[in-house]
């Protein structure tokens, strides 16, 4: 009998000793897949880092070439003040013609930009693209007179229109004058 408890006991041994070299070799292989995952991991953070880096660099270069355009196509404009003051210096009479051609080459590049004036005197008020800043005698909820233009860039607003709506006149006003 005693022999026999010896033998369960031995064979009991050899089970666990199997049992425990299975959960040794699945521990190892769990080790293994945590350091492949985590090095999978350190890699992504470093390419997303990266990655964010380079995107950081453009929008810096495209905001660079954004003020660089900007600037090559109002340059012409200071040129013309320059010709329109020495045109001026010789015939003083002239300055108003030289300050109109200014202003038209200065709408011209705008319009090259793709910058559009906003709609104003007569046109609907819309308080999207005008910004009210007073009552005039005229055609109710209608622009009445522009102070300053306003321009917009496709559907992006770069300066309201400071304008006066019209309103009508009350019958008291009407039978002041």
């Amino acid at each position: 009998m005693e022999e026999r408890k010896e033998n369960t006991l031995e064979q009991d041994l050899q089970a666990m000793e199997k049992e425990a070299e299975a959960l040794e070799s699945r521990l190892q292989a769990a080790e293994e897949e945590l350091k492949r995952f985590k090095d999978q991991y350190l890699r992504l953070l470093a390419d997303f880092d990266n990655y964010r880096k380079r995107t950081e660099e453009e929008l810096r270069l495209r905001e660079r070439e954004g003020v660089l355009k900007a600037v090559r196509a109002l340059l012409p404009i200071l040129d013309d003040l320059e010709r329109a003051l020495e045109f001026a210096e010789a015939r003083p009479e002239s300055i108003l013609q030289g300050v109109k051609a200014v202003r038209e080459g200065f709408f011209r590049i705008l319009a090259g930009l793709g910058v559009e004036e906003v709609p104003g005197e007569g046109e609907r008020f819309d308080p999207r693209y005008h910004e009210a800043i007073g009552l005039l005698p005229g055609e109710p909820g209608k622009v009445a007179r522009v102070f300053q233009r306003g321009f917009r860039l496709g559907e992006a607003l770069v300066r309201p229109a400071r304008v006066a709506v019209g309103e009508e006149k009350s019958p008291e006003e009407e039978g002041l004058e």
